[in-house]
């Protein structure tokens, strides 16, 4: 039994490195998170509503149970000491390789991942020091992030043209380069103007697998107006909206014969073609009968790499938390459906605008989270309660309040909180193991020879002059070596 079978619906007020380093090891079906992009600034987003006095009471008794009572003491325990009016959610985004990066995790990285340590080396002569801070930073994270994951999960790694580049090649280091799975384009924004280069309009989505048996559910979206518009053009009597579909035979090889004055190879069999017309399948309005497809019978157009149907959070949205980055539960829901099953855990250690433990509520995964700041706790706190629906009920909240088939303490779904010196204990034994081999020494090419005598005097140095065969020295006829 792993020891995140007991931790369902609960978040981790900590710092989510050794958060994840507390996880039983492959005992997690997926992980989606919306982890800071490397911008260099800090976020402030003012929460709609402010918090209330409840509200606030709630949270400082939750930091001086955990022993934090400024923000000296939320420095020491890994988390953000969070601000006194209740008006605001921020996070920092802002990376020193100096003050972010130990002598220890320097040399560990070497251990275990040194193809991470060398990109990490490569990206300050790249970019910079404070960007080669937040890889490391999320490199220490990806490879616990690994081992978590059953050999059938799978990861999200959302991101920017910020350092998606780099990020691309630390999960190379980490994962493999094979189990790169999509780098999906998520359109944000409809608009962003820029007088001296092409606009900033999207984000992106790095998907990866921890293994080849990885899971994976096809997901479907509905076909655009412009696109049944243009291809659903025909109506049958009954208003049902259709498209034409040839019926010729894969490989032009099907059963010969006479259909609607037409002697051809087609699709299917003379007795399934004429049931197809008594069911009102074929089209006979062409010169060749063709083939009905009803667009009421269709799932929907397949879901690719480019994402243009999922609509950031509008200022009206009723998920809208305030969160400057906070992104729809949408998103998150697609990545969940795709990569997991019912009754499946979903972990994400981003977790403070809550999109997604409240998508894997919904989709009936189980999920666990984390974040360092304690307004997250509020914030997951108030998004369940805009699905009183799922008869949730979070830690603080009147068990009165429930919905009245709710009698019980047994059967009410709850969500709870714990604290940075709270973490789950550990009953795996495993470390992280993700050295990869070191490359070989490099072979360059060299010049080549340019004379025929400087060939001959090359093979025979390399191969000798005599006939493998009968030891005949041939060195006065090349001809017989060519």
């Amino acid at each position: 039994m792993k020891n995140t079978d007991a931790l369902n619906r609960t978040i981790w007020i900590a710092d989510n490195l050794p958060f994840l380093r507390s996880l039983d090891t492959e005992s997690v079906d997926l992980v989606v998170i919306d982890p800071p992009f490397g911008k260099k600034q800090t976020f402030t987003g003012n929460l709609k509503p402010p918090l209330t006095d409840a509200e606030l009471e709630h949270e400082y008794e939750l930091l001086t149970e955990w022993g934090v009572q400024n923000e000296e003491d939320a420095y020491d325990v890994g988390i953000e000491f969070p601000d006194q009016t209740g008006t605001t959610a921020k996070f920092a985004d802002i990376w020193d390789f100096r003050f972010q990066v130990t002598q220890a995790d320097w040399d560990w990285l070497e251990h275990v991942c040194p193809a991470a340590r060398a990109l990490i080396d490569a990206t300050r002569l790249t970019h910079s020091d404070s960007t080669a801070g937040y890889i490391t930073f999320m490199t220490l994270r990806m490879l616990e992030i690994h081992r978590i994951l059953k050999p059938t999960g799978s990861v999200y790694l959302h991101c920017d043209h910020e350092a998606n580049a780099y990020l691309r090649q630390m999960m190379d280091a980490v994962f493999g380069e094979k189990q790169f799975r999509n780098e999906i384009v998520w359109k944000r924004f409809n608009f962003h103007a820029d007088a001296r280069r092409f606009g900033h309009v999207s984000d992106t989505i790095l998907y990866y697998a921890k293994s080849a048996q990885y899971m994976f559910n096809p997901q479907r979206a509905p076909f655009s107006k412009e696109y049944v518009d243009s291809k659903f053009r025909h109506r049958d009597k009954d208003g049902r909206r259709f498209r034409l579909s040839d019926l010729n035979p894969p490989g032009g090889r099907g059963p010969i014969y006479e259909f609607h004055g037409v002697t051809k190879p087609w699709r299917y069999t003379k007795e399934n073609m004429l049931e197809l017309e008594r069911q009102g399948r074929i089209y006979t309005g062409s010169k060749i009968a063709q083939l009905k497809r009803f667009l009421d019978e269709l799932d929907g157009q397949a879901v690719h790499n480019i994402w243009t149907d999922v609509p950031p959070i509008n200022p009206r949205a009723k998920e809208r938390t305030g969160y400057p980055t906070q992104k729809p539960q949408a998103l998150a829901k697609r990545m969940i459906a795709a990569s997991s099953n019912p009754g499946d855990l979903v972990v994400d250690c981003f977790a403070g605008c809550a999109y997604v433990p409240v998508a894997a509520e919904l989709l009936g995964r189980r999920w666990i989270a984390c974040d360092m700041s304690p307004r997250a706790w509020t914030v997951v706190r108030r998004q369940f309660e805009k699905h009183p629906d799922l008869g949730i009920v979070t830690e603080g909240i009147d068990i009165g309040a429930v919905q009245e088939q709710l009698v019980t303490e047994e059967n009410i779904a709850r969500i709870r909180v714990r604290g940075p010196n709270e973490l789950p204990v550990r009953t795996t034994i495993e470390e992280v193991q993700r050295r990869m081999p070191r490359k070989k020494d490099l072979v360059f090419r060299v010049k080549a020879l340019e004379t025929s005598q400087q060939m001959w005097d090359a093979f025979v140095a390399e191969w000798g002059s005599e006939c493998w065969y009968c030891g005949t020295p041939m060195t006065k006829d090349r001809r017989v070596l060519q």
